[in-house]
């Protein structure tokens, strides 16, 4: 692989971000402050949810926001040179949210033991869970070591996929 051409687009998107600073801030920081508003405070407040709630939600909140920002800075704009539609985006990214574990904690599907094994395909649920049981460990969660060994795998396999993909794309 041609790490020249790597390095190349990695500081072009860098000066891009760079440039950028003030947008990409607001833009990855509008949406976690608007659902730990709602859900944390209005929801809660009226009596929708109760009060703990806050501190489940918290740690997948986070997950989502890093996740996400992470995919909306750095793929997307890989996506959109490689010349994909943003359906795949939307599509992906709407069951990635809600089958994540962002919500609730991974034990509360037990009634759903089919969905609770599937949804495990979710590197979004490793991240939350992995916040979850470091911010609120009085709530349900993942162990450590299943956190970590889910992180690695995909960080592993994606960055695999990843330099593959751009290789294939980029330098042919």
């Amino acid at each position: 692989m041609n790490l020249t051409t790597f390095f190349a687009m990695l500081a072009r998107d860098a000066h891009v971000a760079r440039r950028n600073f003030v947008p990409l801030l607001l833009q990855n920081l509008l949406q976690p402050m608007l659902f730990v508003f709602i859900f944390g405070r209005v929801m809660t407040t009226s009596g929708f949810l109760p009060p703990q709630y806050k501190s489940l939600l918290l740690p997948g909140i986070i997950a989502i926001s890093m996740v996400f920002s992470g995919i909306q800075a750095v793929a997307m704009p890989l996506v959109a040179e490689f010349q994909f539609t943003r359906e795949i985006e939307d599509r992906l990214l709407a069951p990635m949210i809600f089958f994540g574990c962002t919500y609730y904690p991974w034990q509360a599907l037990e009634k759903f033991p089919v969905l609770q094994r599937a949804v495990l395909v979710n590197p979004v649920v490793y991240a939350s869970e992995g916040f979850r049981g470091a911010l609120v460990p009085q709530f349900p969660h993942l162990s450590s070591l299943v956190v970590l060994g889910g992180l690695v795998l995909f960080t592993a396999a994606f960055l695999g996929l990843g330099l593959r993909q751009f290789q294939r794309k980029a330098l042919t």
